[in-house]
């Protein structure tokens, strides 16, 4: 089952210097960098998770599954490298949840929101 993974590009705005690339690009494109090839994972770009105070955010989603919000993401390969490999044990459960003690440490303490499953 293909999982999406929508990153905001936009996160981090910096008023002080409102041309600067922002890191939610550059999280992005630390992410897509990392993806393999052989992943069952979809990345999409967004402009806006209106998650500002937490920036650096993405949406994990599945059909049938939970989704969650993450946030606080530093863009750098690390941070990148947690939320792929969580993403992948995501992939792999039934339901979308991966138990506590599978987290990559990076991931701890990421999580925003988890939305229940839509039911038809």
């Amino acid at each position: 089952m293909t999982v999406t993974l929508t990153l905001c590009e936009t996160c981090g705005y910096d008023a002080a210097q409102p041309e600067a690339e922002r890191p939610g690009a550059r999280f992005v494109r630390e992410v897509e960098r990392q993806l393999k090839a052989d992943d069952e994972l979809r990345i999409q770009r967004t402009r806006c998770l209106m998650a500002c105070q937490r920036h650096c955010a993405g949406l994990l989603r599945a059909p049938g599954k939970i989704t969650y919000v993450l946030g606080d993401f530093q863009a750098e390969p690390e941070a990148a490298t947690a939320l792929l490999d969580y993403a992948r044990q995501y992939q792999l459960s039934e339901t979308g949840q991966v138990p506590f003690r599978n987290w990559p440490s990076g991931i701890k303490g990421k999580f925003i929101a988890r939305i229940p499953v839509l039911e038809d």
